[in-house]
């Protein structure tokens, strides 16, 4: 970790972000480097019909932050322009939107972006769920330079942890403490020039997929090992689930074990049910 006068003069960010995890590494790269500009979703409306502004939004507003709320990639681009920020550098992270060429151009020093895995394993927007049901021992964080491709610019920096049985909740925020961590190193290392930029291996890429809410009802003629995966991976959302005589029934956690019964089948065997 690097301290706040180790950055002198300090750059000015322009941060682009939605989820909770973006606002996580907004506050840490808040603690080493001005963020001059927000660009987060538009506010939505919530279950009673009101408008409500995301809490990357709440944030920026009691920071005294300008925000701005592009609604598409045109509207993003005129929004950069109108805004007239001085930042030559980005940063994105959970923004909901793919940066079109135009606007990675505002930036002389480019716009850089965390990705929860190990790239070029797993590119997508369901890295976290993706480790897991694929049953990797490891995965990280990758820090890299955007492109307009999907997730395929040069690596810069990145770390990795150990997945044991983690689920996504889980595991989300042990990257997400990872990432806090090494962002501001790397930006600091990056704009001194001090990061050699590393190509992807073209040979190594895997692509996420995305989840629908029928991805948690469990099939059982899967073997065990893979069901126990999507328990984990589907934590949160969508939740893993059965029906049975007429019920739904969600799973929230589960082991493998060496008993066998029928696929479909429940069995209460010692307080366990199988």
């Amino acid at each position: 970790m690097i301290s706040k006068k180790a950055i002198s003069p300090r750059p000015s960010i322009v941060f682009f972000g939605t989820g909770q995890t973006s606002l996580e590494a907004l506050r840490a790269v808040d603690s080493y480097y001005p963020i001059e500009l927000v660009v987060t979703k538009p506010p939505a409306l919530n279950s009673s019909g009101r408008l409500f502004k995301n809490a990357v939004q709440q944030w920026a507003e009691e920071n005294a932050i300008v925000v701005i709320n592009p609604a598409s990639k045109s509207d993003l681009i005129d929004k950069l322009k109108a805004s007239d920020f001085k930042s030559k550098i980005g940063l994105v992270l959970d923004f909901g939107m793919v940066i079109p060429s135009e606007a990675i151009d505002m930036f002389p020093k480019g716009i850089l972006n965390s990705h929860f895995s190990l790239l070029p394993r797993h590119r997508g927007s369901n890295p976290i769920r993706a480790s897991i049901l694929s049953g990797d021992k490891r995965t990280g964080v990758t820090i890299i330079k955007i492109t307009p491709g999907l997730d395929d610019g040069p690596i810069l920096s990145w770390g990795q942890i150990e997945i044991g049985t983690s689920n996504a909740i889980e595991l989300r925020l042990e990257l997400s403490k990872l990432n806090d961590a090494l962002l501001p190193e790397t930006i600091k290392l990056f704009l001194e020039g001090g990061l050699e930029l590393l190509e992807q291996d073209v040979d190594s890429i895997t692509l996420t997929h995305k989840t629908t809410k029928q991805d948690g009802q469990i099939d059982y003629t899967k073997p065990a090992e893979q069901i126990e995966r999507e328990i984990r991976a589907y934590q949160g959302w969508p939740k893993s689930f059965f029906s049975y005589d007429n019920k739904i029934f969600s799973v929230i956690e589960a082991k493998q074990s060496n008993k066998v019964v029928s696929a479909g089948k429940l069995e209460l065997i010692d307080k366990h049910l199988y």
